[in-house]
């Protein structure tokens, strides 16, 4: 996983570099990880071929379900640039009460799939695949962290 994430940190900088906005850099940060998540997944899990029939379409299930959670981050991030000028307490509150609800989702996510995936891979195998979330999600909440101003 180190040399992946590595390489993903830098994908991530090349990219980052690149865009001209905030919410570009946002999108290219979450879509680098979203095109790599699957590689570096395969390269840091040590599979064996019966594992990895079974692991592999639960973990494309899976992925179905928390890219929505994703696409409510991203735009949760979007409205809050535009607003960030102008931000009420109104807002603010709502803007809270939807990044809770976001990060609730994830945690209920990895709930619910948890005994799924169980069944198709041994429990260290399992603990090292939901290590490998959290630092993939580690790394795109960083490159958001640094963009991303504090609210006025």
């Amino acid at each position: 996983m180190k040399g992946a994430a590595a390489a993903l940190v830098v994908l991530i900088a090349a990219s980052s570099s690149a865009a001209q906005t905030v919410k570009e850099k946002l999108d290219l940060t979450r879509e680098a990880v979203e095109n790599q998540r699957r590689v570096l997944v395969a390269g840091s899990l040590r599979l064996s071929d019966a594992e990895a029939d079974a692991f592999w379409p639960l973990y494309d299930a899976y992925e179905k379900e928390r890219r929505p959670l994703d696409g409510r981050a991203n735009q949760l991030l979007a409205d809050f640039l535009a607003a960030s000028g102008s931000l009420t307490d109104a807002k603010a509150k709502a803007m809270l009460d939807e990044a809770l609800g976001i990060d609730e989702g994830r945690a209920k996510l990895r709930r619910s799939w948890y005994e799924r995936l169980a069944k198709a891979i041994p429990p260290r195998q399992l603990a090292r695949f939901y290590q490998i979330e959290n630092k993939l999600d580690s790394v795109v909440r960083a490159d958001i962290a640094k963009q991303v101003p504090l609210a006025p």
